[in-house]
């Protein structure tokens, strides 16, 4: 499964508010870099594990202090579970704490940091309700647009969700397969996800995230079965790949949509993220605020999880 991407372990800018426990956070220049932070994004398909990082000043962001001999203990509800274990992966940059613990929803889970040189921190968030994502009776048509190039197709989009009782709060991803060709063997590999934009949603409120996605809460239809339509885009050439290079290509017959629901931290940070988006290239804009629920520290721990299903396109 693929998890959202959490951006904020690399700089936290002096200067501006965050918020820890839903309370406006405030800290000096002169403390900028002796913060811990503490990033998690926990779901029920994997043992949970943090990075814990050290907080820096603007004019430092390009270095990343891990504090690798942490102390770092996990909660379940309450109870103690854990200590976590700092391992750094080949493929990754920054080590993470692991622990045995694979989050199962409805259960609320608490970490707390220690550093010898830095003050203690904590944070906790629940992992939500899985949400059914129904799409069996959803109808594709491709047509273009005089904007639209021969690479690009359109499609609208029919799915249903299952909204638990309750406040609930959504992510909502649709991408393509992209495959790498062996025309001398004549076979393909999966290779990666390409993300369709979602371009136009029945929703009222939604905001737009990264990877073109959607955002949104149940503040309409809480407790209901709701319908979701709209569009969305597919471009023919592999994102990330050169589009030149014949040997990689998009399989636009086949839609991958994934619906995560995400802790009220989550939604939070990523509402926050999303203003940020849309404003950066605005000089007048305010100040973006970004959520942080660590306590006496930075950073953010949230759960989410995750519905996914296969769409076959009909043409």
């Amino acid at each position: 499964m693929k998890r959202i991407t959490l951006q904020i372990i690399v700089v936290f800018l002096t200067g501006l508010v965050f918020y820890s426990c839903d309370k406006p956070f405030e800290f000096n220049v002169d403390d900028a870099d002796n913060l811990i932070v503490v990033n998690s994004f926990f779901n029920s398909t994997e043992p949970l594990s943090v990075t814990v990082t050290k907080s820096m000043a603007a004019q430092n962001s390009n270095t990343i202090t891990e504090l690798t001999n942490a102390k770092v203990r996990l909660y379940k509800d309450g109870n103690y579970v854990e200590d976590l274990v700092y391992k750094k992966l080949p493929n990754e940059s920054i080590g993470r704490f692991f622990s045995n613990t694979v989050p199962v929803e409805g259960s609320n889970y608490k970490v707390e940091v220690g550093d010898a040189d830095l003050t203690s921190v904590s944070t906790q968030s629940t992992l939500p309700k899985h949400v059914d994502l129904i799409s069996d009776s959803a109808v594709w048509v491709k047509w273009f647009t005089d904007e639209d190039t021969a690479f690009v197709t359109r499609m609208l989009f029919d799915i249903t969700i299952n909204d638990p009782i309750g406040e609930n709060y959504y992510y909502l991803t649709m991408s393509f397969p992209v495959y790498e060709v062996d025309t001398i063997n004549n076979t393909r590999t999966f290779d990666s996800w390409q993300y369709g934009e979602i371009l136009t949603s029945d929703l009222p409120n939604h905001e737009l995230y990264i990877r073109n996605a959607l955002l949104f809460k149940d503040s309409y239809f809480e407790g209901q079965t709701k319908k979701i339509t709209g569009t969305v885009t597919s471009v023919s050439s592999p994102s990330g790949n050169n589009q030149n290079d014949s040997t990689f290509v998009v399989d636009r017959t086949k839609l991958r949509i994934e619906l995560h629901s995400l802790s009220k931290e989550a939604f939070l940070y990523c509402s926050g993220y999303a203003n940020k988006l849309r404003a950066q290239d605005d000089l007048y804009s305010e100040p973006i605020i970004i959520y942080s629920n660590v306590e006496n520290g930075l950073g953010l721990f949230a759960g989410e999880n995750i519905s996914a299903t296969d769409v076959v396109v009909k043409y």
